[in-house]
């Protein structure tokens, strides 16, 4: 009789039990956290960019650029007639002599010396006591530490031209001239710095 009263309410119970049961979460341990774990991933820092190659090679237009400007055009103040080109140094005296030229401390020291005590003393760049010329041509050679460049300066058909070899090189991220020679001589014993350099500087032969 009980049981038959107790019916569909106990069915009842009996479900809501068995659901509560089911449903209930195990306990935590101790010390667990329910932060999701995080995936560590390598640095995403990208690699330093390495410094360019650099090279003291020179190019055929710099080297020619060079010659140009010890060699350049000439102005109304350092040319007379029909000249068109003359040297860096011209018109120019004093402490500031070179002051104009792309030439190294070394070359310009030991041009200063060329002409020191010498009266009228012709220009230690080239053409004598009056560097003028109305041609001017460059063929220029680049090498690993900067280059020759090759004048060659006249007064036109029927004349001697001047040639001079300019020993280029790189100082301080530079185009220098170092050394100077007349074309085609020895230049370990006709250039700047070998003795006698003004006597033999007017390069015809």
């Amino acid at each position: 009789m009980i049981r038959r009263r107790c019916g569909g309410a106990c069915a009842s119970l009996i479900v809501l039990i068995l659901l509560v049961s089911c449903g209930s979460p195990a306990n935590p341990t101790a010390g667990a956290t329910n932060t999701p774990a995080i995936r560590s991933t390598p640095s995403q820092t990208p690699a330093p960019t390495p410094s360019p190659t650099t090279t003291a090679a020179a190019t055929v237009s710099e080297l020619t650029a060079i010659a140009a400007l010890v060699y350049p055009n000439c102005t109304p103040a350092n040319c007379v007639g029909g000249a068109m080109f003359t040297t860096c140094d011209a018109s120019s005296s004093g402490a500031d002599v070179f002051a104009s030229c792309p030439l190294t401390a070394r070359l310009i020291a030991q041009l200063r010396q060329d002409v020191q005590g010498v009266p009228s003393a012709p220009d230690p760049i080239g053409g004598g006591q009056d560097p003028e010329w109305t041609t001017r041509t460059v063929t220029a050679t680049p090498s690993a530490t900067g280059g020759i460049a090759q004048v060659v300066l006249g007064f036109g058909p029927g004349t001697a031209p001047e040639k001079y070899d300019l020993v280029v090189v790189v100082q301080a991220s530079q185009l220098l001239v170092d050394d100077l020679y007349c074309t085609g001589a020895d230049a370990s014993a006709n250039d700047v710095f070998a003795p006698g350099w003004i006597t033999r500087s007017v390069c015809t032969t």
